[in-house]
């Protein structure tokens, strides 16, 4: 099996090259320059954003394949691309590899980049390849566009907008969780597959993101859910000196989620509140707009739960549970960097 050393880093280059075939007529040149070069829509506002995905802290390949892991880089960055109503059209890789990387194992990596490349017509324009002492890590950025007056953000949220969050939460973090505990047999039920997958194989929400753009809907504020429901809500509310009521019936479980749960004892509640790596969206929207919202998505494959409300008490959110008690909840529930280990 061929590894770096012997392909050299002019050979590895010309590799990846002829493994993506996607061509977009807007991009003039691609891999093998200093720079791509692109062409952009006059009528767009240009997005740009990043993602790095580090061995031991973000992913183990013990738990994920070359393939799975090309696709969720990838992924998660067309999620914030999507967290700000936009679509995806370019992107660029940094590749850290240790020695001992295997030709195989990057062809597998590219094929997972490829499939999603494909699926939302971006191309691999170009990127940087070096050598790395122990661990692997990739990084991507990606280009996308929104119209100039349907690009959502953080900001504009005010009192008494209502909470919605597309699709069903802590499935990821479950999946996670299940990956590092169990072993191979019990983790082969239809649950435990079901939320492993979403982990592994995350689906960034860009025709909902789509649809919410190409609609008349004043939506106000938007984020995507990578560190937490609460984590990411108090991003939002600290953007807009808010606070937030969400309502613990509301909230979205899958059936695997509440399965997995009740034979393991957890809290499905603390779990959704808690787990990171989701990338569903969440925003807000006039009150008013609630009735023209849910007949939006009423057959949609995707569903949209709305499960509290924006408050004018700054840095308050507040859990309204089905006992009837409030319960204050600490912004720093969720996903930090700094404080915890590996993701996958």
């Amino acid at each position: 099996m061929a590894n770096l050393k012997k392909l050299g880093e002019f050979g590895l280059i010309e590799r990846f090259r002829s493994q993506l075939n996607t061509r977009s007529p807007r991009v003039k040149k691609g891999i093998g320059d200093d720079c791509a070069v692109f062409s952009t829509k006059s009528d767009t506002l240009q997005l740009i954003s990043t993602d790095a995905l580090v061995e031991s802290v973000h992913f183990d390949l013990k738990t994920i394949s070359a393939e799975q892991l090309g696709r969720k880089a990838l992924a998660v960055n067309i999620s914030d691309i999507a967290a700000m109503g936009g679509t995806p059209y370019l992107a660029v890789i940094s590749l850290g590899l240790p020695p001992s990387t295997s030709t195989k194992f990057l062809d597998e990596l590219y094929s997972g980049l490829q499939s999603v490349c494909k699926t939302y017509q971006i191309e691999l324009a170009g990127g940087d390849t070096v050598a790395s002492p122990n661990n692997l890590f990739i990084n991507i950025s990606i280009l996308g566009e929104a119209r100039k007056d349907r690009v959502f953000t953080r900001t504009g949220a005010r009192p008494s907008d209502q909470i919605f969050v597309t699709g069903t939460l802590a499935d990821s973090a479950m999946g996670l969780q299940l990956l590092l505990t169990e072993n191979a047999k019990s983790a082969s039920t239809k649950h435990c597959r079901t939320l492993i997958k979403k982990h592994l194989e995350p689906i960034p929400r860009i025709k909902e993101s789509g649809m919410l753009a190409k609609s008349k809907l004043r939506v106000t504020s938007m984020i995507d859910l990578s560190d937490g429901l609460v984590q990411d809500l108090s991003h939002l509310c600290d953007a807009n000196k808010l606070g937030a009521d969400l309502h613990e019936a509301k909230l979205p479980f899958s059936q695997a989620l509440k399965s997995i749960c009740h034979q393991k004892g957890y809290d499905p509640t603390n779990w959704v509140l808690q787990g990171g790596e989701d990338y569903e969206l969440l925003f807000t929207i006039r009150q008013e707009d609630v009735k023209k919202l849910n007949s939006l998505f009423l057959k949609a494959d995707t569903p949209v739960s709305h499960i509290g409300e924006i408050t004018s008490f700054p840095g308050k959110i507040i859990l309204n549970k089905t006992n009837g008690r409030k319960k204050s909840l600490k912004p720093s529930m969720g996903f930090n960097h700094f404080k915890r280990g590996q993701r996958s």
